[in-house]
């Protein structure tokens, strides 16, 4: 299996979607800490929560979960995420694009849960995966428009309110 660290600049967008400054952030999946440091550096002050071993955590209450749980095998991180749920309903997520089109029940689930914003990545972010993912912000007790974006491989960001579609 294949590590798949989150970059640096992908990490800065994730901690940028953090709304105000947080007490408290569980990183449930730090490998070599890209999202551990663009945390710290943005909010120096805020505790972060480490989960070497997320199956064993103890269920606490934090202002965020943020993460990128592993694909593979795909249902490990739709059963990660579903967690997450648990510890804050404030939750920015690295998953594959397959989580939101591929389950209309999943589909609805997220959006019941606060999707706010999904973001489309470049494939090109995790050398050699052949996943397509996108960022997925949910916000607790969110119930509005859906904000699309999407960066292109130069970084680019472009957004869409996909319910002008509906």
């Amino acid at each position: 299996m294949q590590d798949f660290q989150t970059p640096e600049w992908i990490c800065n967008i994730m901690v940028s979607l953090i709304d105000s400054y947080p007490q408290k952030i569980l990183e449930p999946t730090p490998g070599e800490g890209n999202l551990v440091n663009a945390i710290h550096n943005k909010y120096p002050n805020t505790e972060i929560i480490k989960s070497n071993n997320f199956e064993t955590q103890k269920l606490i209450k934090v202002d965020y979960v943020i993460a990128n749980p592993p694909f593979s095998p795909m249902s490990i991180g739709y059963k990660m995420l579903n967690k997450f749920f648990y510890f804050s309903g404030n939750i920015i997520v690295i998953m594959p694009w397959l989580s939101i089109i591929n389950s209309e029940k999943r589909t609805d689930m997220y959006i019941k849960k606060g999707l706010e914003k999904v973001i489309h990545l470049p494939r090109s972010v995790f050398k050699g995966s052949r996943v397509q993912t996108c960022i997925l912000k949910f916000k607790d007790g969110y119930s509005d428009n859906i904000t699309l974006s999407f960066i292109s491989s130069c970084n680019r960001k472009q957004s869409v309110d996909i319910n002008n579609w509906l």
